[in-house]
């Protein structure tokens, strides 16, 4: 009889630890970067401190690049109701300075049964930037061979340069320094690379190029870049 006891309470524990080993496989909710995907059109925007630059459904460089993210978990099951605060935009370089950290671009919507959330706004940051992460919790969302998925949407500010403290140092040359402020030190570099006279030409540089006419610095990067400058010079909100 005692021996019978112990048969099953064996079984007991079997069948609990099958149990707890089921829960875990049905939907872990743990985001898996590799088996989650991203994609979006190659776009230009121009990104500012103060977000009043260009959405990514509505580019510089005339394309809608919206950006579209599926979140699944280890199992392959969607996760479901990521809120908004938890999936945001980084610069893939690590060359912008969004403002107030991850809140400056987050999803529009929670993700959906299916896990699948967008990006549609502009990202509020300063800095340079050759193309777009999507960050989930702090994981970055990574490609099928797990490498990061670095999507082409190239991010231009007319925050490029800092004014000091309290921000960071100033940075010669053409070295990236923003401080979340559009100041005197980004229009002293900006002028650098903007053509006044076409007989003398000078460097171009790919950070300084903002408008449609892409592939040369010209009024209208010029007439974009006072329009943020102007005044007290846009910022981060306080």
């Amino acid at each position: 009889m005692l021996k019978g006891k112990y048969v099953l309470l064996s079984l007991a524990t079997a069948l609990l630890c099958w149990q707890a080993a089921g829960t875990s496989t049905v939907n872990s909710g743990i985001i898996h970067a590799c088996s989650s995907f991203v994609s979006a059109n190659a776009g230009i925007v121009l990104v500012c401190p103060v977000g009043d630059g260009d959405p990514l459904s509505a580019t510089a460089s005339g394309t809608n690049s919206t950006i579209n993210a599926t979140i699944i978990d280890g199992t392959g099951a969607p996760v479901v109701g990521i809120p908004v605060s938890d999936m945001w935009l980084a610069g893939c370089t690590g060359g912008l300075l969004l403002c107030g950290g991850s809140s400056g671009s987050p999803a529009d919507v929670p993700t959906n049964g299916s896990g699948q959330t967008f990006f549609t706004g502009e990202p509020v940051a300063g800095g340079c930037d050759t193309g777009l992460y999507v960050v989930v919790q702090g994981t970055v969302i990574q490609d099928e061979d797990c490498l990061d998925d670095c999507l082409p949407i190239q991010a231009r500010s007319p925050d490029y340069k800092s004014a000091g403290a309290p921000g960071p140092a100033p940075c010669a040359g053409d070295l990236k320094c923003p401080d979340s402020k559009v100041s005197n030190a980004d229009f002293s570099w900006f002028v650098t690379h903007y053509t006044v006279n076409v007989m003398f030409p000078k460097p171009y540089h790919v950070c300084a190029d903002y408008a449609s006419s892409f592939g040369a610095i010209t009024l209208a990067d010029f007439t974009k870049f006072v329009f943020h400058f102007a005044g007290a010079g846009h910022k981060c909100p306080i």
